[in-house]
């Protein structure tokens, strides 16, 4: 219940908000999505900056969902569902699996910093950079609100970078630890990882950067990297 009325409350600041960042967002029809997969579920969550805007090409079949009912169980059961997982999550499922989760089996779940689909951030020179910061920096809120709605979730995996207003980028991880403090968590040096704990809830979840130097693969970045913490990673799961 608590998930479902968190996403109610996403729909209508989607529906308020749905003009303010025109520049980068440019489907005619698509939804919000906070999440992929069952947060109430979770042990362990991928984190990226926002959804890609091929997950609504019509083979992926979102003219089908016309309610909000309908999308609310299209994220929840998104890796159990008729249309494939987009392409996307490959690697992040081959590395869960070294951490004894999945996506389909409802113990991992992916959440974005932001829940709207835009032009590529790095890649479309058309991207207007300034926008796209005031978009995801406006927009984490709705991460931070979920972490303490998710009762069995342990650990964070980020991977990437994010933009800057002025075209540079910082690492995701870095921008995760930047905005905790400013949406209830205090944030701490566990060792090689991060600490977030929720100020009111006492929700406290760990914050490990997947990055492999050297490897240009992303398949090899994350999986190299989850394989060499895993027993660390494997520690904090329950």
């Amino acid at each position: 219940m608590a998930i479902s009325n968190y996403l109610t409350e996403v729909h209508h600041d989607w529906q308020d908000s749905r003009d303010a960042f025109q520049n980068n967002v440019y489907l005619t029809h698509y939804w919000p999505i906070p999440f992929f997969g069952n947060p109430a579920t979770a042990l362990v969550a991928t984190v990226g900056v926002n959804p890609s805007s091929g997950e609504f090409a019509p083979k992926r079949n979102w003219g089908d969902v016309e309610k909000v009912k309908d999308w609310k169980l299209r994220l929840k059961n998104y890796f159990n569902q008729t249309t494939p997982a987009h392409e996307w999550f490959g690697p992040w499922r081959t590395g869960l699996k070294l951490l004894g989760v999945s996506y389909e089996a409802g113990t991992a779940a992916h959440f974005d910093v932001s829940y709207r689909p835009t032009k590529a951030m790095l890649k479309n020179e058309t991207t207007d950079r300034l926008e796209f910061r005031h978009m995801v920096e406006r927009d984490a809120a709705w991460l931070f609100r979920l972490l303490p709605l998710c009762p069995n979730l342990r650990l964070l995996l980020v991977f990437g970078p994010i933009i800057r207003a002025n075209g540079s980028t910082e690492s995701l991880a870095q921008f995760l630890r930047n905005n905790a403090p400013k949406n209830c968590f205090n944030v701490s040096q566990d060792g090689e990882f991060w600490s977030f704990k929720h100020l009111d809830t006492g929700k406290t979840v760990c914050v490990h950067e997947v990055s492999t130097p050297g490897e240009k693969c992303i398949t090899c970045r994350v999986v190299k990297n989850l394989h060499a913490n895993r027993n660390e990673l494997r520690r904090r799961l329950p």
